[in-house]
């Protein structure tokens, strides 16, 4: 359970009762839901923004793309984990599915245990995967950022959307953590004087603060 409340999920459900029940069983299992999207559109590029450790996936979306095709881009492109929840089974859906890479295949209604057991192999395998040069890169860049903090010497953070400290100087342990929590004396993200981070597709990263 200590390691399932590091752990974000991405949920693309169209259904909102389905999506609630979703939430309810991620928040008992422990695990934080980073966001919920409708559409396999703006699954893609929800998923670089928001970097979930896992995406749950229904197969029938609103909008013109599937989920077996938004869990295949996302895959490619950022390395999650996908677990398929869906009503349908259909075997060429499950030979669709089965060649995405997908970590896992849930039927619905979705039961407690089934998740829990497919989130934990999950990242399980993620954790087991060789590094990629993409790992490569983000030690990098994480080594670039301690050194340019280092030598600015000035006192800062680095938030997600969620809130969740992405990076912090000179205490460099508490990423993951809420920065309400890491913070307590500091306003809420964004303010007027915090600086936002985009990706290469203008998606919002973040902010970074300098703290007085």
């Amino acid at each position: 359970m200590e390691d399932a409340l590091r752990r974000k999920v991405l949920i693309v459900e169209d259904d909102p009762l389905s999506a609630r029940v979703a939430v309810k069983i991620l928040e008992r299992l422990g695990y934080g839901v980073c966001g919920v999207i409708e559409t396999g559109e703006e699954a893609v590029p929800g998923a670089a923004t928001h970097a979930p450790d896992v995406v749950l996936m229904d197969i029938n979306l609103a909008g013109t793309m599937d989920g077996v095709t938004a869990a295949r881009a996302i895959i490619e492109s950022v390395g999650a984990p996908v677990i398929f929840l869906t009503a349908a089974v259909d075997r060429d859906i499950m030979d669709r599915v089965a060649a995405t890479g997908a970590a896992g295949y849930i039927q619905k209604p979705v039961k407690l245990l089934d998740l829990k057991a497919n989130l934990e192999m999950a990242i399980t395998r993620k954790r087991r995967e060789r590094p990629c040069p993409t790992d490569a890169a983000a030690q990098l860049y994480r080594g670039l950022l301690f050194g340019l903090a280092r030598a600015c010497d000035k006192a800062l953070v680095a938030v997600d959307p969620e809130g969740r400290v992405l990076f912090s100087h000179p205490d460099h342990d508490l990423a993951g953590e809420l920065a309400s929590e890491a913070f307590p004396g500091q306003p809420p993200f964004p303010q007027p004087g915090d600086t936002p981070c985009e990706n290469a597709a203008g998606h919002p990263l973040g902010w970074v603060r300098l703290l007085s």
